[in-house]
């Protein structure tokens, strides 16, 4: 036996873990449905789960048994997890730094819930504002809820999907939340003298003009940042930059743009487009005559060769005015591209992968990325880099 004495084994219906509890206070957790032989397990079949002796976990309704110290090194998975798409987890782990779905999942999960407005009972609302709706989307991802209209309804049985949604997607969402509720504030350099500080020891690759990246955080939002792999004790891992990339607090006065990776990014954006994107670009791009006038006069619903209009409003009175306004909608629309089907580790996604992701819109930076592959590809159309 490697791991400390077992005092309890529950399963936690919030985040649909297993929560085995040792005597010295640590804890280890994994996700119910990804044990064999609980995948289609009823949440009272699950929640039978009971210690056998100091090393296994048993359910007697099910006949199943696992052993602990199997669980912790990994060896627990069902087919779904066991499938080429856990390869490609685990080979992400290895590259991005991206830690274990048994370690981020629960805390992220418990996280999200427990701070978006509402709660698990009536359900979550995302009062329009953009970190409240990327969290309602990250929990109807990860199985605990279906969206509504102004927000998640909690679902009676959650259970997390086969296939999780990306890691640094969910990551992205928790920072969002935790900064638009106040629970992070993200210093200047000139406030961040204390210690203590998140990032405050940090040097070289956390560092914005001549200060550090430096925050004050609640301690939930410290003990969930560490378990989503983004805090190492109180500073930042190497894998959290691209995160907080993504949300750019003006303190920092973040220049990811000059970064190598971002540059290499860019050329392997316009390099490596796939066609069906490029299409898509291509036909943004375009502001033809008869696009102003379907425009202008409202003749048409159509949804202008694929993308829908983003942008509602009375149309303006001259061609001009319309033309300006078309360039904002297409400009959005381009976001949007990146915002589904693009990341900085990544590339371009492939149909299956892009499946997985959060459509995080307002991203600094997909919208960065815009901007620089417009600039490269579409010289003659400034607007498009705007």
């Amino acid at each position: 036996m490697s791991h400390p004495p077992v005092r309890n084994a529950r399963y936690d219906r919030r985040s649909c873990m297993i929560v085995v509890e040792f005597n010295n206070g640590s804890a280890f957790v994994v996700p119910a449905r990804s044990l064999r032989g609980l995948e289609e397990a009823s949440e009272s079949e699950i929640a039978e789960v009971e210690l056998s002796g100091q090393s296994g976990l048993h359910w007697e309704r099910l006949n199943l048994d696992h052993d602990i110290d199997l669980l912790i090194s990994g060896r627990f998975a069902t087919s779904a997890f066991e499938s080429g798409e856990a390869q490609t987890a685990n080979e992400r782990v290895g590259r991005t730094g991206e830690p274990p779905p048994i370690e981020w999942v629960g805390p992220a999960i418990t996280f999200l819930s427990n701070n978006l407005p509402g709660n698990r009972e009536f359900g979550w609302e995302h009062h329009f504002i953009t970190g409240y709706q990327i969290a309602c989307e990250a929990l109807v991802a990860l199985g605990q809820a279906d969206e509504n209209n102004y927000g998640a309804v909690p679902r009676d049985n959650p259970a997390l999907p086969g296939i999780l949604p990306r890691w640094d997607d969910v990551a992205t969402a928790v920072v969002f939340l935790a900064a638009q509720n106040g629970s992070i504030t993200f210093l200047a350099s000139d406030d961040a003298g204390q210690s203590q500080l998140l990032g405050a020891g940090d040097e070289g690759s956390h560092q914005s003009g001549n200060g550090m990246w430096a925050a004050r955080a609640d301690p939930e939002v410290t003990s969930v940042f560490r378990a989503i792999g983004l805090l190492d004790g109180f500073d930042w891992t190497a894998a959290s930059e691209t995160i907080l990339w993504r949300d750019s607090p003006i303190e920092w006065r973040i220049d990811f743009t000059k970064d190598s990776r971002f540059i290499d990014a860019v050329n392997d954006a316009c390099e490596r487009m796939p066609d069906n994107i490029r299409k898509q670009i291509d036909r943004l791009a375009q502001t033809t005559d008869e696009d102003i006038a379907a425009h202008s006069s409202k003749v048409s619903d159509r949804n202008d060769g694929g993308f829908k209009q983003s942008v509602v409003g009375i149309p303006p009175k001259t061609p001009e005015q319309v033309r300006a306004t078309l360039h904002r909608i297409r400009r959005y629309d381009f976001d949007e591209l990146f915002y589904q089907f693009w990341r900085i580790g990544d590339g371009w996604l492939s149909g299956h992968e892009a499946k997985r992701a959060l459509e995080i819109f307002n991203d600094p930076l997909a919208i960065a990325m815009r901007k620089a592959v417009a600039a490269r590809l579409y010289p003659h159309l400034p607007h498009l880099a705007e």
